[in-house]
């Protein structure tokens, strides 16, 4: 909570209380008030993604729960009042969508025009046709000047060009979850102007399933002889050479001792079976779906690879197709797809962030990536867990969603992603927190 000094909810869960620091200030010298942060939380709450506008009749339920009314209580003090308690409420309100933002950044209908926030550095400009965000040092910021100046952020997609920049100096850091892949880590190291960091950070790599009504993996036995082919250990080991933790569960194992180990394992002559007894030998057609917008972050048309052969191996034919990223998420939404790896982060803390959006039924990622998940059970025990204060209540609970995700194997987690990041050898205190953000106000490059 970098902008308030106490997030506290009442005895029945259901208001939030949320003091302000005092002589915070935006990038256009304004004052953070209870104001202002009650207008940018209501704005975010009804912000519609799917038309880019506020809709006063929308509300990101999913994202803030349900509120009932925003109260500003003095300068600095303002409440937020749900219709059911919301018990990881402050955890959401750390998520970096929920950045404040100067009035003078919306337009009459709040769209953001210009990007007035609080942090150590200001938007001064973005080249698009070139892809590069200009940030400035902001004198008024409340912890005092950090100690660069000026900071280029460069979006290089493909990770040879990536490297090859960062080897001949054009940049200074490689950073972003994928922005080195493992193969590439030989070559850091053997550069004595570099230095080669990681990081376990709370991305996971799933197997996403069309569990849909049609779909070959709407049979279970299916999905669970998928589960069986996976070995995770090689993909680990061998792909991606040991920069990555075999997945325990279907959430990562860093959600503040909320994940339990379900019991993933290879067993492919079980899987075999399971397949034998569902199809009759007949070996069946399967399309591993890959995003080649993703192929330049991770390793994942060689984990298709792996997948296809331990498929084959099993019973079931199976092929990959390759897609941009606008048709990958087309047929992801149109269940033109029987199986796809993309990662997922969760970014509040607690697994609910993950429950909500891909394993409930109405979950925005079930529903956008054509997932099917159904699952009454499931369903009654998120709703269960969203409005639960017990944190010993909602551990349980969390097992109860763990487990069951596991026995139907709705979606198949395959690895915990350790990033690779790398640095110019000037750089100095540049590290990445559990979401892969960097502290840029201490970060220094040696003169």
């Amino acid at each position: 909570m970098h902008l308030a000094r106490s997030v506290t909810p009442s005895a029945d869960g259901l208001t939030w209380t949320i003091e302000l620091r005092e002589g915070v200030k935006f990038h256009d010298g304004s004052d953070l008030t209870a104001e202002v942060a009650a207008f940018n939380l209501e704005r975010l709450y009804r912000w519609n993604s799917a038309t880019r506008m506020y809709d006063p009749g929308f509300a990101r339920s999913g994202e803030f729960g349900v509120i009932t009314g925003f109260n500003v209580v003095s300068d600095l003090v303002f409440t937020v009042t749900h219709a059911a308690p919301l018990p990881d409420f402050d955890a959401r309100l750390s998520l970096e969508n929920s950045a404040m933002f100067a009035m003078a950044s919306f337009d009459e209908d709040r769209v953001i025009q210009h990007p007035y926030g609080t942090g150590p550095f200001f938007y001064a400009d973005y080249d698009e046709p070139n892809q590069i965000l200009r940030l400035e040092r902001f004198e008024g910021y409340r912890l005092g000047l950090p100690n660069i100046d000026v900071i280029l952020f460069y979006n290089i997609p493909d990770a040879s060009t990536r490297l090859a920049a960062l080897q001949s100096g054009e940049i200074d850091v490689i950073s972003d979850v994928g922005g080195l892949m493992p193969q590439q880590a030989a070559a850091v190291l053997a550069d004595p102007n570099l230095v080669l960091l990681e990081r376990q950070v709370s991305t996971i790599h799933y197997v996403a399933v069309n569990n849909n009504e049609g779909s070959i993996f709407r049979d279970v036995r299916l999905r669970n002889a998928l589960s069986l082919s996976i070995d995770r250990n090689t993909i680990v080991d061998y792909l991606l050479l040991g920069y990555g933790v075999e997945a325990i569960s279907v959430i990562t194992d860093l959600s503040r001792g909320w994940t339990i180990d379900v019991g993933y394992r290879f067993d492919p002559a079980e899987a075999r079976a399971l397949v034998a007894a569902a199809t009759g030998g007949s070996a069946p057609e399967v399309v591993i779906l890959v995003n080649s917008s993703l192929t330049g972050r991770w390793p994942y048309q060689d984990v298709a690879v792996i997948l296809q052969s331990q498929l084959n191996d099993i019973g079931l034919n199976a092929r990959i197709e390759t897609a941009d990223s606008a048709t990958w998420t087309e047929r992801m939404r149109n269940m033109d797809y029987d199986i796809t790896i993309h990662p997922f982060t969760v970014s509040a803390g607690e697994p609910l962030y993950f429950f909500i959006r891909n394993i409930a039924s109405t979950g925005a990622n079930n529903i956008a990536r054509g997932y099917g998940i159904s699952d009454p059970v499931l369903d009654d025990l998120i709703a269960r867990a969203a409005v639960e204060p017990s944190a010993s209540v909602r551990r349980q609970l969390y097992a109860e969603i763990q487990t069951r995700v596991k026995e139907y194997d709705y979606i198949i987690p395959v690895w915990y992603d350790v990033t690779l990041y790398a640095t110019n050898a000037r750089v100095r205190n540049f590290v990445l927190d559990v979401l892969f953000c960097p502290d840029l106000f201490i970060v220094d490059i040696e003169r």
